[in-house]
């Protein structure tokens, strides 16, 4: 059974689908294609083989569409990529103000944290985001911002919790390393994926450890 997703055009496709045309030209849609379209299959080609294979010519195939359709809407692939690293960014930002903004305890808001952080999808896109950036400093100073942003976010929680606020800084930065590491081993290595071992277990014991009276 396929798992189906309706696009803005009112196009469905199925998973099985997309890979079968990811390996072997597509038929050409009919239905005009919006820049989101576009900017999603190219999030889908940089999680999944990096920003090399991000190309217009790909593009057109995996949505079987054509090069012309994709010159309606983007300048060049350049414009694409631009346009791929704000819309990230900004949903990173929408995400921590949102975070900020609820009304739970930190216990709830930890949890929060750690769900998203978690999400396999999302954390294969980050990584190779980072894959990315190593060759583009433009790239690597806004995930530094956003990287700075969700360190601020880890602070408040734990000072939520009762940290005082030299340790809640010190402590967050750890918790972001681990954050950091995980998802790296996460999306690399199918082995680690099947110890159980989750980031909200991760985590947890880091809390624990960094709660014990001796480290505050």
């Amino acid at each position: 059974m396929y798992l189906c997703l309706t696009l803005t055009t009112d196009v469905r496709y199925c998973a099985g689908e997309i890979r079968k045309r990811m390996a072997s030209p597509a038929p050409i849609r009919e239905s005009p294609l919006q820049p989101d379209d576009w900017i999603q299959a190219a999030f889908s080609r940089l999680s999944a083989q990096g920003v090399e294979s991000v190309r217009i010519e790909i593009l057109a195939r995996d949505l079987g569409s054509t090069k012309g359709s994709f010159y309606w809407h983007f300048k060049d692939r350049e414009d694409l990529l631009s346009r791929m690293l704000l819309q990230w960014e900004d949903e990173e930002m929408r995400w921590l103000q949102a975070a900020r903004e609820l009304n739970s305890g930190a216990a709830a808001r930890w949890a929060h944290f750690v769900e998203r952080s978690a999400n396999p999808d999302r954390a294969r896109l980050e990584v190779s985001f980072r894959a990315w950036a190593r060759r583009d400093e433009r790239i690597a100073s806004h995930i530094a911002a956003i990287e700075e942003k969700r360190r601020a976010h880890i602070v408040s929680v734990l000072r939520d919790v009762g940290f005082t606020p030299s340790s809640a800084e010190r402590w967050s930065e750890v918790a972001l390393l681990v954050y950091l590491g995980w998802m790296d081993k996460a999306t690399r290595d199918p082995g680690f994926q099947l110890t159980g071992r989750g980031l909200g277990e991760f985590l947890s014991d880091l809390i624990l450890a960094a709660s014990a009276p001796a480290n505050h």
